[in-house]
């Protein structure tokens, strides 16, 4: 190769390299010193949240109910909830007695009167979730379906976040007494301990 050729081969490699696209830079210029005055570039920003999931302030359900002579009358009372839960939750019940339960005893008369507890839970979207069980499935190895202690996988399933009041509320009820032996006469008690996890 003679050097007129190889000098024209050499030319030829340099005028292409300035003909390649240059994408390693571009410059940006303030209004009137250029063409290009902006520049976009484009950045990924991933972030998470964890599941939440308790009471709302002043949501848990609290109170008493104090209802005379409820053999003979019976009684229902409501208890709202308020939840504060960003997914799926679960809700548990567990009665410390199993039914309304006097210390006093006699021969020939009942000291337990039974009663019926119901659940039901809303969440922000309009779904729904409810039971009803007898509160003597409520107490320790119960088989209510929201008996125990929440976890996530126990207690009544709500599908669907619920962060403020919804109408959910816990129902604790009872017919007039019809046992076989009739009550014995004094104070009758149970206690209900609600409890909430997020779901699995």
């Amino acid at each position: 190769m003679n050097r007129t050729t190889l000098l024209a081969a050499l030319i030829a490699t340099v005028l292409a390299l300035f003909a390649l696209p240059a994408n390693a830079q571009t410059t940006a210029y303030a209004p009137g010193q250029g063409a290009v005055n902006s520049v976009a570039v484009g950045i990924d920003v991933r972030a998470s949240v964890r599941d939440r999931c308790g009471f709302a302030t002043g949501g848990a359900p609290s109170g008493a109910i104090a209802q005379a002579e409820f053999d003979r009358t019976g009684f229902t009372k409501d208890f709202a909830i308020v939840l504060n839960c960003s997914s799926p939750s679960r809700v548990a019940v567990s009665s410390l007695r199993g039914g309304l339960k006097t210390d006093t005893s006699a021969t020939g008369y009942a000291s337990t009167a039974p009663y019926q507890v119901e659940l039901r839970m809303v969440a922000d979207d309009g779904t729904a979730a409810a039971a009803k069980c007898d509160a003597a499935s409520l107490a320790s190895g119960g088989g209510c379906a929201f008996a125990g202690t929440a976890g996530t996988a126990t207690g009544l399933r709500l599908p669907s976040a619920s962060t403020r009041a919804n109408g959910s509320y816990l129902r604790v009820s009872a017919p007039p007494y019809a046992g076989a032996d009739p009550l014995v006469a004094g104070s009758y008690s149970d206690s209900l301990v609600v409890t909430v996890s997020v779901a699995a």
